[in-house]
């Protein structure tokens, strides 16, 4: 993005500049701008978008072990959910996943309930409201305006209220439409392959409208408009992928037999191959202190191809009308040598057997007006998968600390 001297909030020129952070700190997000707003603007945004939005992630983000952050890298956030005492449910704040407070319970006991034993049955998760709703736009702007895009296409969906010189709101109005997997491809990647926390942004055009896709934890996946204007002559595609865990930068005991043994540690660190045994050690271990938690979003998502998308029994399962579309879905997404195909992944899809390839947003917005899809049912099935690595994390947490 070229240098911009005015903010895009208030218009005013940037006297003092101030690192906005295109996905929000608070969850991880470590790409920043410094041509987007000026400080007074950021602590709006703060204030406006930020806190609100973060807040529904506080059950998410106190369970990821060493989750990356610019900045309150040591801050563990509090959550609501439900715990049960003594056979009865009770709503709770929850932090370090201990019960620290239960006002009806305190009321009632009149004793501190965070000394007492509760078991945690649920997390409090609002994702059906403006502020999250808020947040996800925010992240497409950000992302777009990072990108080059003129803010004049942007305002459209910017609303910032000012009275007295002063901001009293700020929000945006941009149709978000939540992602559902409608074809085999996609289900496998999103379903069925290992589970890696990372943050996903593609943005990209269709014809006049502009899309950003984004994508949270892996999980929260929602396509914004951010455009209906766009010059169909300008072509637009931009991707964004970031791990979301510290890499341990400790390095490997290398076990170095024959020659061969060094040509595959080299393929896997992305470093030229030395005889030297010290010097080739040597690399590694610098190999491993500049790596990136920024990725190549075709990278990580071929590595998760695999060989099980249609494994011989898979083959036996599906009916034969229906085998054109595993294989239209394939090769929608992946060449020959298996690599992603980036012009396509999350933009179209195949709405079904015998069918040619469609808009990806503007299928599932159909889909859903027309009550053809259950949305919930899609976003239960990722919070669970979710839900179920953060537990994994717990239980290697706590059979580390008992060794």
């Amino acid at each position: 993005m070229a240098e911009n001297n005015n903010c895009i909030y208030c218009g005013k020129l940037i006297i003092e500049r101030s690192r906005e952070h295109i996905i929000q700190n608070a969850i991880g997000g470590l790409y920043e701008s410094e041509d987007i707003c000026c400080s007074k603007c950021n602590n709006y945004l703060s204030k406006f978008i930020d806190v609100p939005f973060v807040n529904t992630f506080n059950p998410i983000i106190s369970r990821i072990e060493k989750l990356a952050k610019t900045n309150n890298t040591k801050s563990q956030p509090s959550c609501m959910g439900r715990a049960i005492h003594d056979g009865e449910i009770y709503n709770v704040t929850i932090k370090n996943s201990k019960v620290v407070a239960c006002p009806e319970l305190s009321k009632k006991l009149r004793c501190d309930a965070s000394k007492l034993d509760f078991e945690i049955i649920s997390y409090d998760f609002p994702i059906e409201n403006v502020p999250f709703r808020n947040g996800i736009a925010k992240i497409a702007f950000n992302f777009a305006l990072e990108k080059g895009i003129c803010v004049d296409v942007l305002k459209k969906g910017l609303d910032v209220q000012e009275k007295d010189d002063k901001i009293k709101n700020i929000s945006f109005e941009y149709p978000v439409i939540p992602f559902v997997a409608l074809n085999p491809m996609d289900k496998y990647i999103e379903l069925d392959t290992d589970m890696e926390l990372y943050h996903n942004l593609i943005l990209f055009n269709q014809s006049n409208l502009l899309w950003c896709y984004v994508d949270l934890f892996n999980t929260f996946q929602y396509y914004v408009l951010l455009s209906d204007e766009w010059d169909k002559d300008v072509s637009v595609s931009e991707t964004y992928l970031q791990l979301l865990q510290k890499i341990d930068r400790t390095a490997p005991e290398l076990h170095i037999r024959k020659s061969k043994h060094i040509l595959t540690y080299a393929m896997y660190f992305n470093i030229k191959p030395c005889m030297d045994l010290e010097v080739f050690k040597k690399r590694v271990a610098e190999a491993i202190q500049k790596e990136s938690l920024k990725k190549d979003m075709a990278d990580v998502i071929s590595a998760k191809l695999g060989n099980e998308y249609l494994t011989c029994e898979k083959l036996h399962q599906i009916e034969a009308d229906e085998m054109d579309f595993y294989l239209n879905s394939l090769s929608l997404y992946f060449d020959e040598a298996d690599r992603l195909k980036e012009n396509t992944f999350r933009k179209v899809t195949y709405p079904g057997k015998g069918e040619r390839n469609v808009s990806y947003p503007m299928l599932i917005k159909a889909f859903i007006e027309g009550d053809a899809i259950d949305v919930r049912y899609y976003t239960y099935a990722k919070f669970e998968r979710l839900n179920s690595f953060l537990v994994g994390i717990d239980k290697i947490e706590a059979s580390t600390s008992e060794e």
